[in-house]
């Protein structure tokens, strides 16, 4: 698949992160980098820049999902225990191509979502509406919320509606950040503190999930 960056390691997990419409900030490629020191490989894939899309949440709602499909059983096929990140919208196509594979495949990953954007316009609304990304029967999801977010009142509703679609979900509050907070031009301090710490966050995530 065009357009991602591959961060080998010689451990056993390997870790699928997709990008957010803006593509990738350097905290998040010293993130992958420092994951792979530790053992965990890292495919980068910035999807809107591959099918050459707009920088626009919208865009990646273009994504085609099948091609998202065999690259995950191309992950799997690798004989690694794979676990996708998805950033904001980029949950979109993500889940549209988990819900293309078979159960049994859906049953070997989990899905780890930064905020994910799953509403039917792109930005929330006071009443959101969800997108239909289709049966997510046996799949492990976990949302991470930076809680200084306009959307964080309405994570439980984006967790029941992952919930109805039959996957197995749990959550995560980061505390004190707001969405993006890697890439923000006015970033507070601990912002830019928690973004060199980014490796670790996930790590962590990875670690105390034990998603296997």
């Amino acid at each position: 698949m065009p357009d991602y960056r591959d961060f080998p390691a010689q451990g056993e997990r390997l870790l699928l992160w997709v990008t957010s419409e803006r593509g990738r900030a350097e905290p998040e490629l010293q993130a992958a980098q420092q994951l792979a020191e530790r053992g965990i490989a890292v495919w980068s894939l910035d999807p809107v820049s591959a099918y050459f899309l707009p920088q626009l949440p919208s865009s990646l709602d273009a994504v085609p999902a099948q091609d998202l499909a065999d690259w995950l059983r191309a992950a799997q096929a690798g004989g690694k225990r794979v676990v996708v990140y998805a950033v904001s919208r980029a949950a979109v196509p993500v889940l549209r191509a988990v819900a293309l594979l078979q159960p049994v495949e859906r049953q070997q990953l989990c899905v780890l979502l930064m905020y994910p954007n799953l509403y039917t316009v792109a930005e929330p609304l006071a009443e959101p509406d969800y997108l239909d990304v289709g049966s997510l029967s046996g799949l492990r999801v976990r949302v991470l919320q930076p809680r200084r977010s306009a959307a964080t009142p309405w994570l439980p509703g984006l967790l029941d509606h992952l919930t109805q679609r039959d996957a197995t979900v749990s959550q995560v509050i980061l505390e004190n950040l707001r969405e993006g907070y890697w890439m923000r031009e006015t970033p507070t301090e601990f912002e830019i503190a928690e973004s060199r710490r980014m490796g670790d966050m996930l790590l962590r995530e990875l670690d105390t999930w034990k998603c296997k």
